[in-house]
C-alpha cells in the first residue's frame, strides 16, 4: 500500500468534468460512480489485486484528484503506438513513458493479466467488443423509458424512504450507463489515435460533422436567438410571472417551454448542486447568440476532406480505412451523447435530493443537502443518523466550502495545481506569462484572431462579445451554444476528445488544448492570434490602432 505522504495525484481526468470546487453530495454521489466505473473497474479487468484497497480518488480543498498510479497500470501494458494522445496529461510533464514504473503487470503475457482479460472479456463480450456501440443504442430506449417511471415515482413518493429507493434505482441505471460508456470511451481514443498516425492533421476533421444531442440543442437555442421577440431578460421576467405578452412574446415563451421540455435538464456541471436550466432560465440568456447554427452538416465538404486523406494512404491501409474512420466516427459521437443521457437522470436525482431537503424540521434551507454525503443521507432516512446530527455536520461544511469558494473566485482554475504529492502541490511545467507565443494542442484547423476573452465559470459567459477568443481552463457540453459567436478557442485542459474539441469542430472553430495556465499568462482583453492545426497561439499588435 501506498504511503499517503507519496502518492502523486494528477487533477487531470476529473478537471475537466468539474471546473470549479465540488459540493460534497456531487462528489459522494457522481464521484463514486467514476471512481468505481471508470478507474477501479479497468483494474479489475486488469486483475490487480488491489484493485479494491489503492487509494484511487480524493478531494483537496474541493478539487477531484487520480491517484496517477492508476493511470500508470491502466497505461502501462499498452503499446506506445496505441496509448491515446489524451493520456499526456495525467503524467508529469506529459511523459508517458511514466506509465513504465507501474508495479503491474509485469509483462503484457503476465497470466494473471491475460486471463483476467480473457475473463471479464467474455463474461461481457458485447460490452467489450468494438460492437459496443451496439449495446449503447439499445441501451439509450431503456434508459428513456425507465427515466420516465422513475420520475413517476418520485411524483409519487410521500416519504423519505419512497423517494430513497428512486434515489438507488436512479444511481443503478447512471451505474449501467457509465459501465456501457466507459468501452465507448476507450474505443473513441484508441481509434482516434490510429487515425491520427494515418492521417495527420486531417483526423480532426474526419471525426467532425457528427449528428448529437449537443449539436440538437445548441440549433435549438440558436433557433430561439432568431425569434421575433428574442429571449432576454425582460421577456423572461414577463414570461415567468405570467405577464400578459403580445403574439411574438406568445411564440418565444411557447419556443422557451419547448426547449426546456426537451432540454431543460442540461447544467453548467455534473455537480448535483447547480441548478438546471429548467430551474433557472436565466443560465440561457448569454448562451444566446444572434449568429445562427447551421444544424445541418457539411456533406460535401467532409466528403473531400475523406478523399484526400484516403489518397494519401498506402494501399493495406486504405482497405481498413472505411470501417477505421466508420467506427471512429460513431464513438466521438457516443462520447458526446452520453453526457446528455446521464444528465437527463442526475437532474433527477438533484430533485429527489431536494425532495428530502425540503422535509419539515430537517434544514433550513433545501438546498443545504448539496453539504451532506450520500452515506450520511442514506444513513438519516433509514434513521441511523439524526436530523441533528446531520445539521450539525451540514453547517461545518458549508462554513469550509465557503472558503473553497472564495479561494476559487480569486484564483479561478488556478486555485487547484496539476499534481498533488501528498497534500503538497507540485509545481508542473506552466505557461510563461512574459513570452509572445505558445504551442499547445491542435485540435480544430483553422487560423483566428481576436481579443481574448478569459472566463472561469458559466457565470462569466456573459462577456464573451463577438469574434472574441474564449480562454477557459475547459468547457461543458452546456457552454458550447457561445462558440457560434466567436473566432476561436483556447481551454488549459482537455485534448481531441474532450467536450470543447468535439464541439469546436462542429462549428469549425480553430482551437488549442492542453495549454497549462494560459487564462493567468494572457490579460483578458488583449489581442492574440491561433493556428488550430499546429497549437500555436501568439500575442499580436492592438488591431484597434491598425
Amino acid at each position: 500500500m501506498q504511503n499517503a505522504n507519496e502518492i502523486l495525484w494528477t487533477g487531470a481526468f476529473l478537471n475537466e468534468r468539474f471546473i470549479e470546487p465540488v459540493s460534497p453530495l456531487g462528489w459522494s454521489h457522481v464521484g463514486a460512480l467514476f471512481q468505481e466505473l471508470a478507474l477501479r473497474d479497468p483494474l479489475r479487468y486488469m486483475g490487480y489485486p488491489e484493485a479494491d484497497t489503492i487509494p484511487a480518488t480524493r478531494l483537496w480543498r474541493a478539487q477531484p484528484f487520480v491517484n496517477v498510479e492508476l493511470f500508470e497500470i491502466i497505461y502501462k501494458p499498452f503499446p506506445a503506438a496505441l496509448v491515446p494522445a489524451d493520456a499526456t496529461r495525467y503524467f508529469p510533464d506529459g511523459d508517458v513513458r511514466y506509465r513504465l514504473r507501474a508495479p503491474y503487470p509485469t509483462s503484457r503475457y503476465q497470466p494473471r493479466f491475460v486471463l483476467a482479460l480473457l475473463r471479464h472479456a467474455l463474461r461481457d463480450a458485447m460490452n467489450v467488443s468494438p460492437l459496443n456501440y451496439r449495446k449503447w443504442q439499445k441501451f439509450a430506449l431503456d434508459h428513456d423509458a425507465q427515466r420516465r417511471r422513475l420520475a413517476s415515482q418520485l411524483a409519487a413518493a410521500d416519504d423519505a424512504r419512497a423517494v430513497w429507493h428512486v434515489i438507488e434505482k436512479l444511481y443503478a441505471l447512471d451505474t449501467q450507463l457509465l459501465s456501457i460508456h466507459r468501452w465507448s470511451l476507450t474505443y473513441a481514443d484508441v481509434l482516434y489515435k490510429i487515425l491520427a498516425d494515418w492521417t495527420g492533421a486531417r483526423a480532426p476533421q474526419l471525426i467532425s460533422q457528427l449528428p448529437s444531442k449537443t449539436r440538437a440543442v445548441n440549433a435549438q437555442l440558436a433557433a430561439l436567438a432568431q425569434m421575433p421577440a428574442p429571449l432576454n431578460a425582460a421577456l423572461l421576467t414577463l414570461i415567468q410571472t405570467n405577464a400578459p405578452l403580445n403574439d411574438a412574446e406568445q411564440e418565444t415563451a411557447r419556443a422557451l417551454q419547448n426547449f426546456l421540455d426537451a432540454h431543460g435538464h442540461r447544467a453548467f456541471s455534473l455537480d448535483l448542486a447547480q441548478p438546471t436550466f429548467r430551474e433557472d432560465p436565466t443560465q440561457l440568456l448569454p448562451l444566446l447568440s444572434a449568429q445562427p447554427f447551421a444544424a445541418q452538416p457539411n456533406v460535401e465538404q467532409w466528403q473531400e476532406t475523406y478523399r484526400k486523406a484516403r489518397r494519401a494512404l498506402p494501399w493495406q491501409q486504405r482497405l481498413w480505412f472505411r470501417p477505421l474512420v466508420g467506427l471512429a466516427r460513431r464513438y466521438a459521437q457516443l462520447r458526446e451523447d452520453q453526457r446528455y443521457y446521464w444528465q437527463q437522470t442526475l437532474a433527477l436525482s438533484r430533485r429527489a435530493y431536494l425532495q428530502i431537503g425540503a422535509a419539515r424540521n430537517l434544514l433550513a434551507a433545501p438546498q443545504d443537502i448539496f453539504y451532506a454525503t450520500r452515506t450520511e443521507i442514506r444513513a438519516y432516512v433509514v434513521g441511523d443518523l439524526d436530523a441533528a446530527f446531520l445539521r450539525a455536520r451540514i453547517v461545518a461544511r458549508q462554513n469550509e466550502w465557503r472558503g473553497y469558494w472564495r479561494e476559487f473566485e480569486m484564483r479561478g482554475s488556478q486555485a487547484a495545481p496539476y499534481f498533488l504529492r501528498g497534500d503538497t502541490p507540485v509545481q508542473d511545467k506552466i505557461v510563461d506569462a512574459q513570452v509572445q507565443s505558445w504551442r499547445g494542442r491542435g485540435v480544430s484547423p483553422g487560423r483566428a484572431r481576436g481579443r481574448a476573452r478569459i472566463v472561469h465559470s458559466p457565470r462569466e459567459l456573459h462577456r464573451v462579445g463577438a469574434g472574441e477568443i474564449l480562454v477557459a481552463p475547459s468547457t461543458d457540453p452546456a457552454w458550447t451554444p457561445v462558440f457560434a459567436r466567436l473566432s476561436g478557442l483556447i481551454l488549459e485542459r482537455g485534448g481531441a476528445l474532450s467536450h470543447g474539441a468535439v464541439v469546436a469542430r462542429e462549428y469549425q472553430l480553430p482551437t488549442v488544448t492542453a495549454l497549462a495556465e494560459i487564462t493567468r499568462a494572457l490579460r483578458d482583453g488583449e489581442w492574440i492570434e491561433l493556428d488550430g492545426a499546429t497549437g500555436v497561439v501568439r500575442r499580436i499588435p492592438n488591431q484597434d490602432s491598425v
